[in-house]
C-alpha cells in the first residue's frame, strides 16, 4: 500500500514538475490593467474529494496540494464532482458570484486545453466548460461546441481568462438555442 501512494506521489510530482516547465518556456500573458484574479479557497489543484481530506490552515502549500490533487483524480472522478457540485466544487450553487468565480478559475486553469478542443469542436475540457456553464446536455452541447469553433478567432483573441470567459458568454447569450441553458450569469 505504501509503495502505490509513494508511486502515486512520485507521479503527481513528476507531472506536476513537468507542468511547470512547460508553462515556463510560454510568455505569459500581462494581466489587464485592473484585473484581479481570485482563486477559491480550494486551491490550484481545484475542487473534490481531496479538498474535503486535506482541509486546513495548511491546504494551500505544495505538498497538501500535491495530496489533494492526486485523491480528486485517483479516488473520486473532479469533473463528475464539479458537474454535480458535490465534493467542496460549489459551496453555494445559487451565488452569482462563487458561478463567476468557478467559470474563471476554470478558464484559467485550463486555457490552453479549452482554446485548442474549441478550435477543433470537441473535447473533454470544452465539455467540462459546457457543463459549469449549463449548457453540457448533449443537444446544447454541440451547439456550444459549434458556436466555440466558428467564433474560436473572436473570442480567444487575448489570454485574459476573464475577457475569454466574457466574450464566450456574450456569443452564447447571443444564441437563442443556448440562452435557455446558460446558468445564471
Amino acid at each position: 500500500m505504501k509503495k502505490i501512494i509513494l508511486n502515486g506521489l512520485f507521479a503527481s510530482a513528476l507531472a506536476l514538475s513537468s507542468m511547470a516547465v512547460a508553462q515556463g518556456k510560454k510568455a505569459a500573458p500581462a494581466p489587464a490593467a485592473g484585473a484581479n484574479y481570485r482563486l477559491p479557497a480550494w486551491g490550484m489543484a481545484g475542487c473534490g474529494l481531496g479538498t474535503l481530506v486535506f482541509a486546513g490552515p495548511k491546504s494551500n502549500t505544495m505538498g497538501t496540494q500535491l495530496l489533494v490533487l492526486t485523491t480528486n483524480d485517483s479516488v473520486s472522478p473532479q469533473t463528475s464532482a464539479i458537474t454535480s457540485g458535490t465534493s467542496n466544487c460549489n459551496a453555494n450553487p445559487a451565488s452569482a458570484e462563487a458561478m463567476r468565480i468557478e467559470r474563471e478559475t476554470y478558464v484559467a486553469v485550463n486555457l490552453t486545453d479549452i482554446s485548442k478542443e474549441a478550435s477543433q469542436g470537441n473535447g473533454t475540457h470544452l465539455q467540462s466548460l459546457a457543463d459549469i456553464l449549463g449548457c453540457g446536455d448533449q443537444q446544447n452541447f454541440s451547439t456550444f461546441a459549434q458556436l466555440a469553433q466558428t467564433s474560436h478567432s473572436e473570442i480567444f483573441s487575448d489570454a485574459v481568462p476573464e475577457n475569454v470567459t466574457e466574450r464566450l458568454l456574450s456569443k452564447a447569450n447571443a444564441s437563442e438555442e443556448l440562452r435557455s441553458c446558460l446558468r445564471d450569469n
